[in-house]
């Protein structure tokens, strides 16, 4: 709202972990007010920049499911539509139900209490839930997106530490900064231990006892956040020093140790080969082409959402082409087709079908333990958006290098037809970019990981062979028959 950039709400984007939507998205929403919520629901937020209006006492109270949402709700940030009515404390959450809140959102964090804003037109109450998903999600992959190798080494570290704990699946707690990752991470070790020496002290019963435990929670995490921030930014010096350090060892021996790698990977694989197949064949086989139907199911619904979205705005183009040349209308639709992949209203056709992929991706949480539902549904709205933005470019920069003053409109119109079948013909070819793996640490412990992973990518890689009936992926076993400039993998 108001041309501000998703990127730019830092007051609400440290709910990166939490999830985001109008009250109205919910199972059984009914009119403003009045309507019932499900808890079972992700419930999510969205702020409106309007000033507080005056309360409608005709649109009734909230059910109870909304009044216990209500009552988790902590302070209001600037400029947002808030509840009114006497002074809200700790001590005192029911005076938040005393004014029905027309547009209902909720911003839920697990570890911080959720945060609920009222909109004061469900326009404005879109508008907001729109721009904060976008920011939600770019923040929650800022890490999975990087390209840095300082943000692959440090996902690696959390990934290799969590296993040391005991933990092997993949889950949402790499969403975020580097700081929120850690302080999820430390969260999560801490709960059990905080669970057993404060629950049994709490007073009260019931929704008192819930509140005190929320206080208390949201205090936790401020404070391990606040520790994990300042330990980040004091390390900052050594972390420089050492890169330096590692730089100088490492650097006259890469050649050797490469070798050194290849050779205790030959071995590695050598020894758990027979084990490894037996087991693959046992635990994996049968399930891979379930797995690889959903993810490809979902990949082409996306795909061809972003390929009608690109075929709308390259046909206006050439509309406008041939009705008016020259004018601001048509300047205006070219600036409006390059911003298309970060505008959320139209973008959100793409990000729909991830979303409604989530039943058919939960389905494999039970069988395979799969817990990173959201990391994986956001994985596959960058992606749309990253299709877009390359595609979008691609076809501005050949339309430039086709159009020429020479050329009447008709002409020109056709030049860009041209274009247009050239570039949507390639994006079929994207629907095998589904997975996605890194090289490991020099360690045996990460060469042994690389050496199992890269037997079960060969099998991932026939079966996309299979579904895709392509015969040019390859996939190379990760880090040991990999060369230095293969980065990318099926």
């Amino acid at each position: 709202p108001g041309g501000r950039h998703v990127e730019e709400l830092p007051a609400l984007l440290p709910w990166a972990a939490g999830s985001l939507c109008p009250a109205a998205d919910l199972p059984g929403a009914g009119s403003p007010g009045t309507s019932r919520m499900s808890t079972a629901a992700q419930q999510k937020a969205a702020p409106s920049p309007r000033a507080p209006r005056t309360p409608n006492p005709a649109a009734g109270p909230p059910t109870p499911v909304a009044a216990d949402l209500l009552r988790s709700a902590r302070g209001w940030p600037p400029g947002v539509v808030q509840p009114q009515g006497r002074e809200h404390t700790q001590e005192d959450p029911d005076s938040l139900l005393e004014v029905p809140v027309s547009f209902p959102l909720f911003l839920q964090h697990p570890f911080r209490r959720h945060l609920c804003f009222s909109a004061t037109t469900r326009e404005t109450q879109r508008a907001w839930k729109l721009a904060l998903q976008g920011g939600i999600r770019l923040r929650g992959t800022v890490l999975q997106r990087s390209q840095a190798p300082a943000a692959r080494a440090f996902l690696d570290a959390v990934r290799l530490h969590r296993q040391h704990q005991g933990h092997f699946g993949d889950d949402d707690v790499t969403l975020g900064s580097d700081a929120e990752v850690l302080t999820a991470v430390l969260m999560r070790e801490l709960l059990p231990a905080l669970r057993a020496q404060t629950l049994p002290s709490l007073r009260g019963a019931g929704r008192a006892r819930a509140w005190a435990w929320t206080e208390l929670l949201d205090a936790v995490h401020a404070v391990v956040l606040a520790r994990v921030s300042a330990g980040l930014r004091a390390f900052q010096p050594e972390k420089d020093e050492l890169l330096e350090s590692l730089e100088r060892t490492i650097r006259p021996d890469v050649d050797h140790t490469l070798q050194l790698r290849a050779r205790v990977a030959g071995r590695l694989q050598a020894y758990v080969q027979g084990p490894l197949e037996s087991c693959l064949r046992r635990e994996v086989d049968a399930k891979l082409p379930r797995v690889t139907r959903t993810l490809l199911s979902t990949m082409e619904a996306v795909i061809k959402a972003v390929q009608t979205l690109l075929a709308q705005g390259m046909d206006r183009l050439c509309r406008h082409l041939r009705q008016n040349p020259s004018g601001p209308r048509l300047r205006m639709e070219v600036y409006s087709f390059g911003e298309m992949p970060w505008d959320p209203e139209l973008m959100q056709t793409c990000y729909r079908e991830a979303e409604r992929s989530q039943g058919r991706l939960g389905q494999l949480g039970a069988p395979f333990g799969f817990l990173g539902m959201r990391s994986l549904v956001f994985g596959i709205q960058d992606l749309a958006q990253q299709l877009m933005a390359d595609t979008v470019a691609t076809f501005l920069q050949l339309a430039d290098q086709c159009l020429t003053a020479a050329l009447d409109c008709d002409q020109a119109a056709q030049q860009l037809e041209k274009v247009r079948g050239r570039v949507l013909k390639e994006l079929p070819g994207f629907e095998g970019d589904v997975l996605a793996v890194g090289s490991q640490a020099l360690t045996t412990e990460g060469i042994y990981e690389d050496v199992i992973r890269g037997v079960l990518l060969q099998r991932i890689n026939r079966e996309l062979r299979k579904a895709l009936g392509a015969s040019d992926i390859s996939c190379t076993l990760a880090g040991c028959s990999e060369s230095p400039g293969e980065k990318e993998e099926a």
